[in-house]
């Protein structure tokens, strides 16, 4: 199977302008870039004149959660202030305009919540499946509706689990399964990223055979954040899982770069995941 390749370009945001990114992504030989979901902050117009410029379509928009950014550190679905949640829904609802306008069709949602709500183990971040169950059942419904906003737009929604000690409400495929499940639109599915898996599946490759058609997008980073290739994940064994998936949409990487010095160490992780 020849997969498409992609990237995620908030992994740059931070060390080079973006038209310098997008110079190298195309001599890396990638097919695709992840714009980063802050649309407040876009002018469409330039970005749509540089990607094309540079012949770089738009996999997706990549969702920022948590403590991605300054602006993320608010976005919560699961929390009893009703503001938050507004305007949670609000930003959601523009990265999904964002998306279609960039020719994108994917854009990952990550379930943060108020403290108050979750009362974990403190030493391991861990909550009980109860407890998981009955906070991600809060919004079921609303996600619901915002799939049928994005699906008038050709974007699908993804429920993306991050590891517990990013977020406690949605750490597993399972947790994610439930949602998506729960949600059931046919334009709602997973995104499953290898540096949270590391942490929190029994088994990468399992968890990846098991999604029975629900997942839609996948990132790959080894279990330091650095590109495959560069710790000890096996990749070997995800790539293999995958062609068993019959897995037929981008291939995305996520890295942490922490300086404009990383051709030679890209260039080796694509090489390295394109030969096995």
């Amino acid at each position: 199977m020849n997969w498409k390749y992609s990237i995620t370009l908030s992994s740059f945001k931070d060390i080079e302008p973006l038209k310098t990114t997008l110079e190298r992504m195309t001599t890396l030989g990638f097919d695709a870039v992840e714009m980063y979901g802050e649309p407040d902050s876009v002018d469409v117009g330039s970005i749509i004149d540089l990607f094309h410029s540079h012949n770089m379509s738009i996999s997706g928009i990549t969702g920022m959660w948590g403590c991605a950014s300054k602006e993320s550190l608010g976005r919560k679905l699961v929390t009893r202030n009703r503001s938050i949640f507004f305007q949670t829904q609000d930003y959601i609802k523009k990265c999904i305009e964002l998306c279609e306008k960039l020719d994108g069709n994917v854009f990952n949602i990550c379930l943060f919540s108020d403290d108050s709500l979750v009362q974990a183990d403190k030493n391991h971040a861990r909550l009980s499946e109860s407890l998981k169950r009955e906070l991600m059942s809060t919004i079921i419904d609303p996600v619901r509706e915002l799939s049928l906003f994005a699906k008038d737009r050709g974007v699908d929604l993804l429920i993306e689990p991050l590891n517990r000690y990013s977020t406690p409400v949605c750490t597993t495929s399972a947790d994610a399964m439930y949602v998506v499940k729960s949600v059931a639109q046919e334009n709602v599915g997973l995104l499953l990223d290898t540096f949270h898996m590391n942490i929190e599946e029994d088994s990468i490759e399992y968890s990846i055979k098991n999604t029975n058609g629900l997942l839609k997008h996948i990132h790959l980073a080894d279990n330091n954040r650095k590109m495959p290739g560069f710790a000890h994940i096996n990749f070997q064994e995800i790539v293999k899982a995958l062609r068993e998936l019959e897995f037929d949409r981008y291939i995305s990487f996520e890295p942490f770069v922490p300086d404009a010095h990383y051709e030679n160490d890209i260039r080796s992780s694509i090489e390295l995941i394109r030969s096995l």
